[in-house]
């Protein structure tokens, strides 16, 4: 049974506005208000937003679309956004043909890192120095010409990324407005004649006035409000499954938070009361391997789709007994986590597709793509690209001509698409990359020499 019912299935609606909530301190911000409240998913047309006071409450991408979709309805008094904790944004194009996750490759990276390399996270700290110098030229290292709603800290591996960022130039608009050095960069993205988008940070509603319409928020500021939109996200149901079964995977999925912070970890608990998912890469769980769950996992950056089609790869090779599974200390957390996860199932998309393809030896080697009748092609288009799912097809059970042709046509012409500047540098990445883990074998050497042992070098982890 393939369990692929999404991840947007049950809209997650916050008990203090709920007017049935048992959470007595704030039951009455739905009582109260006499504004209209819906969440995201009722949202259909921007006409809605014509003559009212619009605050959207979430920090998502959901949550930007319908910000910028309000503040550019003229009819539209004011919006607003409350966010929690805050996000990073960089949009998903960052210019003319050159989408974010084509900046991102898998040479030392994903494949061929020694595993000291990525015991101390050392490529994603090489790529944090870049990703801040970048942002800094963006007038913000904290975000894409991000000046309002930010987060921290901004690392490799430990956001999932807010690529909405049409409405990121309105929020800027009130935080710019207040320094020198803010109103300059207004002036370089020509944000001067942009509506506002009132922010209100690490704070949420807590109570509403009796007028019934002017929200008061957790530090004392308020906002009168006509319509608020709940952009609140989703939660994952299995209602069709028996209760003995949704229990085991709680249970598993407890006891595995538990034993990775036994450990010293920091693993987060859900922050919504919805139902787990199973251990083994959120595919099966070992005691029930012909239940699959696909498509649960949420990346970094990019998409679900491609990682859905190597999870079904990897669960049909799994119920033929050809999968080599990396068994893993207990309290040890796979590799692929993001670190700073708002889910328990975020993770860095490249490494998870790595890691899964690598259980069924679908991940290509070297010299697997050397031998292509365009090895130049071939592993530039692997070596200095992203993940894509064509190139776990090139070896393995699932190998495919087309997948060779796409791999070396398609996807080569993707990579010279980013221009002579970008190719340049992360190809000086990768060779920064490469030293870092030369210099981890010749040590894992010297180290060997030292206790009489056979160095392993590339093993899995």
């Amino acid at each position: 049974v393939a369990v692929c019912s999404g991840l947007h299935n049950i809209e997650y609606v916050p008990k203090s506005f709920l007017p049935s909530s048992s959470d007595k301190k704030n039951t009455n911000i739905a009582t109260k208000f006499k504004g209209q409240i819906i969440h995201s998913s009722q949202y259909k047309n921007p006409s809605i937003f014509a003559e009212k006071r619009v605050l959207i409450l979430g920090c998502g991408e959901t949550a930007m679309d319908i910000a910028h979709r309000a503040v550019s309805n003229p009819r539209c008094k004011s919006v607003a956004l409350s966010v929690r904790r805050g996000f990073l944004s960089i949009p998903h194009n960052l210019a003319k043909d050159r989408p974010l996750d084509v900046f991102i490759t898998n040479l030392f990276e994903h494949a061929y890192e020694h595993p000291w390399v990525h015991a101390y996270r050392l490529r994603w700290v090489l790529s944090t120095v870049f990703i801040r110098l970048f942002l800094f030229l963006t007038g913000s290292s904290l975000g894409f010409n991000q000046w309002a709603v930010q987060t921290g800290p901004v690392k490799r591996g430990y956001h999932i990324i807010n690529k909405s960022h049409a409405a990121m130039g309105h929020l800027n608009v009130p935080v710019k407005r207040k320094s020198l050095w803010g109103r300059f960069w207004m002036w370089v993205y020509q944000e001067g004649g942009l509506r506002p988008i009132e922010s209100f940070h690490k704070t949420e509603v807590t109570e509403v006035e009796d007028d019934g319409v002017t929200v008061i928020f957790g530090d004392g500021r308020k906002y009168a409000a006509d319509l608020i939109v709940l952009a609140t996200g989703y939660k994952q149901s299995f209602p069709f499954l028996d209760d003995k079964i949704r229990k085991e995977f709680r249970e598993e999925s407890v006891r595995a938070r538990d034993e990775h912070n036994s450990c010293g970890g920091d693993m987060g608990k859900y922050s919504i009361e919805e139902e787990h998912l199973p251990k083994e890469h959120f595919i099966i769980s070992k005691t029930r391997p012909h239940l699959g769950f696909i498509g649960f996992v949420r990346p970094n950056v990019g998409a679900i789709p491609p990682m859905s089609e190597l999870q079904v790869m990897w669960w049909l090779e799994k119920m033929r007994g050809n999968v080599k599974t990396l068994d893993l200390k207990p309290g040890t957390p796979p590799s692929y986590m993001v670190l700073g996860r708002k889910y328990p199932y975020g993770v860095d998309y490249g490494n998870y597709m790595h890691r899964v393809a690598e259980d069924i030896d679908a991940a290509p080697t070297l010299s697997t793509l050397a031998k292509s009748s365009r090895p130049l092609q071939a592993l530039y288009t692997y070596c200095i690209g992203q993940s894509m799912v064509s190139l776990f097809r090139l070896q393995g059970p699932y190998e495919s001509k087309i997948c060779w042709r796409v791999a070396t046509g398609e996807l080569w012409r993707v990579c010279m698409k980013r221009g002579f500047a970008e190719n340049c540098g992360l190809l000086y990445m990768t060779w920064l990359s490469f030293l870092m883990n030369a210099i981890a074998c010749t040590l894992e050497c010297l180290w060997c020499i030292l206790t009489l042992k056979k160095p392993k070098f590339f093993v899995r982890y």
